[in-house]
């Protein structure tokens, strides 16, 4: 049964639950994640007495976890049963085991809350990355091999740049609609479809209805290459894990 934590400004809040607080890591804003004991617990991967070089599975207060920050409930539409999932978190208490990009605190949270190795934070910006490069290197490389000169140059030139406009669009969608507690997955469709459409109107608005085709084909193809990719490396670390 859920209850209502009002000291922490958090009503129905309960056991198992995975938790989220706003934090920056220099100028890039994330979100850490742990998972709710129902006692007024967190258990998360965090560093030991602030030294960052130092990673451990912790088990702290709720005022230690939130440090001062609101605290947000993550949505999820599949789950282990509160047993599992609170079995799983005390297990790892004590793990030293951590990576940025393929072991975070929200690889962690989410393994112990649905079984999923999976961080989403980090998937985002892996994909992000790379379809900003290789959209990046057709508009670059359109430059550098007739420097606008002919029709199809031309062409790939404005759908590299039609298909960054796109991701800013995407990323921005994407931030509007978890801001509205959209769940992650319906939140990623959002952005995808915004990303794609702000994609191939800019390619219109340039090209006309060639500019736009070409945009949008570019478009989903690099989102294609950067799902594939990630979901390779994604792989890689689930076998690493295991």
């Amino acid at each position: 049964m859920r209850g209502k934590r009002t000291r922490s400004g958090i009503e129905n809040m309960a056991k198992s639950d995975l938790l989220t607080v706003p934090c920056t890591w220099g100028i890039i804003p994330y979100r850490h994640f742990g998972i709710d004991m129902g006692d007024g617990t967190v258990v998360h991967l965090a560093s030991v007495r602030g030294n960052t070089s130092e990673m451990e599975v912790q088990r702290v207060s709720l005022g230690v976890f939130a440090d001062g920050k609101p605290i947000t409930v993550e949505r999820i539409s599949k789950s282990l049963s509160d047993e599992q999932v609170l079995e799983r978190a005390l297990a790892a208490v004590g793990n030293t085991h951590y990576h940025v990009a393929l072991g975070n605190c929200e690889h962690f949270a989410r393994m112990c809350k649905t079984g999923e190795h999976v961080s989403h934070q980090t998937d985002r910006l892996l994909r992000g990355m790379i379809r900003v490069g290789l959209a990046g290197i057709a508009s670059a490389s359109a430059r550098t091999v007739g420097g606008g000169a002919s029709a199809g140059v031309a062409m790939s030139q404005t759908a590299g740049v039609a298909t960054l406009l796109g991701e800013v669009a995407r990323h921005s969608a994407y931030a509007l609609s978890r801001c509205a507690q959209v769940e992650h997955r319906h939140a990623e469709r959002i952005g995808r479809g915004v990303g794609a459409v702000s994609a191939a109107v800019a390619g219109y608005i340039t090209k006309g209805p060639a500019g736009c085709a070409s945009a949008a084909t570019l478009y989903l193809t690099v989102d294609a290459m950067s799902q594939n990719a990630v979901h390779q490396m994604q792989s890689n670390a689930k076998k690493t894990a295991e």
